[in-house]
């Protein structure tokens, strides 16, 4: 649904999250949250930098919102496979008041700071992902979305509710003009007993963009999730990826593969929350890194009082493909309890292999095309890890290599 530019005023305040609401229509569960979060604007704090370790490189001050309005887009385009009966892609204005759509909030709360309380107040773009009880969806389903609007604020969240036992693959990729914007992306994903949701997430966004997104799973008992978020461009991505292991027997897959270029700040924190017992979660996180884009990766796996039997593992790693490329990274173990079936963590950064690089050269290939190999094997293991069907992978790779051929890396 659009909103004429004369129907929502210019700052981000109270006043203009209620006139979008009213422009928009909302039904009663999402009126209920923006004005939850409007109130909130006024007091709630951005998060600080020197007191809240995963903003410790990024001030959210950055956003500076003077000036933004919200996005007058329309909601994304889908494709999926085929109509398939338990599978349902609906915008929440048409989501109605009951059902799956109650369930919005319960992973990324609406106040936790400013951030979020600003996404909810101007909540745009909504869509509802559900799979009713046994479903299984053969095929991926594809979100895009895309902004063009100079100087919009965008919001779009997606919510993911996946029914008992069913199954489902989704592929979101978020685009956008290479004039200033800010995007403040959720997405909730809300996995039933026994459910398997593979979600990737494709960020393309332009040159100007600076996003700061949230994305929470929460896991019930035997059931997985299995998250890959590839970044490729946007001056600016500040990603939060959690998992709550709520669930007995529930598991975690986390992968985030970027290729930085120019002055792209790469940001992620991540967090794998292991809650009940029995629980398993496995991490990789990968950088390729030219000109002078920096990556910074903090993440915390925490093993609670009742996380008996946990199985975990943390791993990020960086490649620096030029002399003014920067990495930092700090894993971090939190356990609360000494009985655990592992848990790791570890973390590089660094320039290519030299004697894998004269190793390569020896058997005859030139070292330009020796760097080429190394640099597409290293940035393969995230995606073999995600058993991603071999459409979807091929597209990937094919989004890899134009940003690596664009990149003009120094070996």
């Amino acid at each position: 649904m659009s909103v004429a530019p004369s129907t929502v005023a210019s700052a981000l305040t109270p006043k203009a999250s209620r006139a979008l609401g009213d422009a928009l229509n909302d039904v009663p569960t999402v009126s209920a949250h923006r004005t939850q979060a409007a109130e909130a604007l006024n007091k709630s704090a951005m998060p600080s930098p020197s007191h809240d370790r995963p903003w410790k490189y990024v001030d959210p001050a950055a956003l500076e919102l003077d000036g933004f309005v919200p996005s007058l887009g329309t909601n994304p385009s889908t494709d999926n496979p085929t109509t398939i009966e338990g599978l349902s892609v609906t915008p929440f204005e048409e989501a109605g008041r009951e059902g799956a759509l109650g369930r919005l909030g319960k992973a990324v709360a609406v106040n936790s700071n400013r951030i979020s309380a600003l996404h909810y107040a101007f909540l745009q773009n909504g869509l509802l992902v559900e799979t009713k009880p046994n479903t299984e969806v053969p095929e991926p389903v594809r979100l895009t979305r895309e902004f063009n609007t100079a100087g919009a604020l965008v919001t779009p969240h997606t919510l993911i509710v996946a029914g008992d036992n069913s199954r489902l693959s989704i592929i979101e990729e978020y685009r956008s003009c290479d004039e200033p914007l800010a995007a403040l992306p959720v997405v909730e994903l809300l996995v039933g007993p026994g459910a398997v949701v593979h979600y990737t997430s494709l960020h393309h966004w332009g040159t100007k963009t600076r996003v700061f997104s949230e994305q929470r799973a929460i896991t019930e008992r035997d059931s997985a999730v299995r998250s890959l978020s590839l970044v490729t461009g946007g001056l600016l991505v500040k990603s939060h990826i959690a998992s709550s292991l709520e669930g007995r027997g529930s598991s975690s897959e986390l992968y985030g593969l970027s290729v930085g270029a120019s002055d792209e700040h790469i940001d992620f924190y991540t967090l794998q929350d292991h809650i009940a017992e029995d629980t398993r979660s496995d991490l990789l996180f990968k950088s390729a890194l030219g000109d002078r884009s920096r990556a910074v990766y903090y993440g915390v796996t925490k093993v609670g009082l009742e996380g008996r039997r946990s199985d975990a593992n943390q791993e990020n790693r960086n490649l620096l493909l030029s002399r003014s490329a920067k990495a930092d990274s700090d894993p971090v173990l939190e356990i609360l309890t000494n009985d655990v079936a592992r848990v790791s963590h570890g973390a590089t950064a660094g320039p290519v292999d030299e004697e894998e690089l004269f190793y390569i050269q020896s058997r005859g290939l030139t070292r330009e095309g020796a760097v080429e190999l190394l640099v597409r094997g290293f940035l393969g293991e995230p995606l073999d890890r995600s058993a991603l069907v071999e459409s979807v992978r091929q597209e990937l790779n094919a989004v890899i290599e134009a940003k690596l051929q664009a990149l003009g890396a120094e070996a």
